[in-house]
């Protein structure tokens, strides 16, 4: 059967369908618990879980300091790492010997060098699929481009996917830090391998700080807690494993290039099912998520098992990808794709001596059509918090106000609209080929050019299964709404809006620089381009799309 007849079957089914239960077993050799799912593809390594403390990525330190600001040298290598302390040490690939990277701390207004040194051995920990765009021989089998993401950065300090280090070279890269605070990251996305360099470990996160963004967002400094998330799949001797299936669930040949890339294991931190012993008072995280392809439905529970009926701790999200939020909002959800950074209060006052459960209940991949045989483990758990210090500052305000100076968009009417249209291209058995923008990818020449100082309405119009991140480079903007089209009418040529348009939840109506658009879904953003001339690029941040074709180069002229 056609996957596309496969999938509309399915779809057919489950509408009908009383409902279905996920198998989970009891692993009696380790004690721990383990999420089996019918038809995925192997066992989860098993460990037990929440007996190994948080790991709190190290704030990296400047070499020195000259006209151009504070240097600082960040290496890229191949290293040991402890994920587990009941797994053997894992090769892995980091920044600055870290896995994930340093937190690097800027300060708005005052630029930053860093010199980023290839130090990577020259054979790849993953097979690299050659027919891939950018990674065909002769090319380099290792190449980085680091990119810090959400950064208004010149092009040649911008990491273009095209522009690589080889083993054995640095480049020194410029930060101006001239925007609004923000939690920013920093990961690899050299073409046509950025999927295989971020899964080995580099990423890291890059906060921009400012003194109203310190006075606005209480809890004190001692209380900030970055939570880089991720999955990964172990071998039976703990070493990082890249398996990918078509979305069929069944596994390509060695080396090559397959569509779906969601691991069986979570990585908090680089660490597996950890916890993190807590006041009962506020905390803030700064929350990153770092996955390949996984989104994450982020909601903090009580109850002692994830089958049992959750009971819900209520969160404050006061930041996303370009900062501060106008106001707080309550949530009791969190629905975080790749790519998208949340800013979160946790108030754990009345929690005292009970474990709180960080835990995910989003579909993989999301939003998944194929409920009845699902092909990968859902990750319902992914650490805890327990509430087990006494409290040292009784007087801590657990929340803040709501910023009276918001940075809204302020430009006039939109200089131009630009519609981009998702689409997968299937091969003769119905398996995709990858997805492109108006039937380009990023080898084609760029087709769009936007002005300096210009405000332009961008519509992401997604005629795939998968829900899309789309990130654009230099530029911030709103989500102005999301809304579905007519089907029929996008195969004879034309976008037919249907329904009522939904605009931008709350949590949402701040900067951004990162979107999900959903499956049959139209995504308007109003785009604001700031910064500098040059080129860049926009395109999904599921990385194994953005290294087949998910990914475009625009121009950005002189205001």
């Amino acid at each position: 059967m056609n996957l596309h007849k496969r999938r509309d079957f399915l779809k057919l089914c489950i509408g009908s369908a009383p409902g279905w239960v996920l198998a989970r077993r009891l692993n009696a050799g380790a004690g721990s618990l383990q999420e089996t799912v019918p038809g995925s593809i192997r066992k989860p390594r098993s460990v037990d879980r929440y007996i190994d403390p948080l790991p709190i990525p190290k704030i990296l330190k400047p070499e020195s300091v000259s006209s151009e600001g504070p240097l600082y040298r960040v290496g890229m290598s191949e290293f040991a790492h402890t994920l587990h302390s009941q797994l053997p040490p894992t090769r892995v690939w980091g920044y600055a010997g870290q896995f994930p990277g340093p937190t690097i701390e800027a300060e708005r207004g005052k630029p930053l060098v860093i010199a980023w040194e290839n130090h990577l051995p020259v054979q790849h920990l993953f097979a690299i699929d050659p027919r891939i765009q950018g990674a065909a021989p002769p090319t380099a089998a290792v190449r980085t481009a680091p990119c810090v993401h959400g950064g208004r950065v010149p092009e040649e300090s911008n990491g273009l996917p095209e522009r690589w280090l080889v083993p054995g070279q640095t480049i020194r890269a410029r930060y101006p830090n001239n925007q609004s605070a923000a939690a920013l990251w920093y990961h690899d996305r050299a073409a046509g391998i950025s999927r295989l360099n971020v899964y080995a470990g580099l990423s890291g996160l890059y906060l921009l700080l400012d003194e109203e963004e310190r006075k606005a967002a209480n809890p004190a400094s001692d209380y900030e807690i970055p939570l880089i998330l991720r999955d990964c799949t172990l071998d039976d001797h703990g070493q990082l494993v890249y398996a990918t299936t078509f979305d069929d669930g069944q596994m390509p040949p060695p080396g090559t290039w397959a569509p779906e890339c969601l691991g069986e294991l979570p990585l908090i931190n680089g660490a597996l099912y950890p916890y993190l012993e807590v006041e009962p008072r506020a905390y803030r995280f700064r929350v990153v998520n770092a996955a390949n392809q996984r989104f994450f439905e982020l909601f903090l529970n009580l109850a002692k098992d994830p089958i049992q009926v959750p009971s819900l701790v209520n969160f404050q999200q006061i930041g996303g990808d370009g900062g501060l939020l106008p106001s707080r909002v309550a949530l009791h959800k969190l629905l975080l794709a790749p790519g998208e950074r949340a800013d979160l209060l946790v108030d754990f006052s009345g929690y005292a001596g009970k474990t709180v459960t960080l835990s995910n209940g989003a579909a993989a991949p999301f939003p998944s059509w194929d409920v009845v045989h699902p092909h990968h483990a859902a990750l319902y758990e992914l650490m805890q918090f327990r509430v087990t210090l006494a409290r040292k500052d009784v007087s801590a305000a657990p929340s803040r106000p709501d910023v009276s100076n918001f940075p809204a968009m302020t430009a006039g009417p939109a200089t131009a609209t630009r519609d981009f249209i998702l689409a997968e291209e299937m091969d003769r058995s119905g398996r995709s080929l990858g997805v492109r923008i108006n039937g380009k990818g990023y080898r084609d020449p760029a087709t769009e050019s936007v002005r300096l100082g210009s405000t332009e309405r961008w519509r992401f119009i997604n005629d795939t299964e998968y829900a899309h991140p789309m990130h654009v480079d230099l530029a911030q903007f709103h989500v102005i709404e999301r809304q579905g089209y007519s089907v029929v009418a996008l195969r004879n040529g034309s976008i037919e809006p249907v329904g009522t348009a939904r605009p931008a939840p709350a949590n949402e109506r701040g900067w951004k620089d990162t979107a999900v658009v959903n499956p049959r879904e139209i995504l308007t953003l109003l785009v604001r381009f700031e910064g500098y001339p040059g080129r860049y690029v926009f395109g999904s941040q599921i990385l194994e799309q953005a290294d087949k074709s998910l990914m475009r180069p625009y121009e950005c002229l002189p205001a």
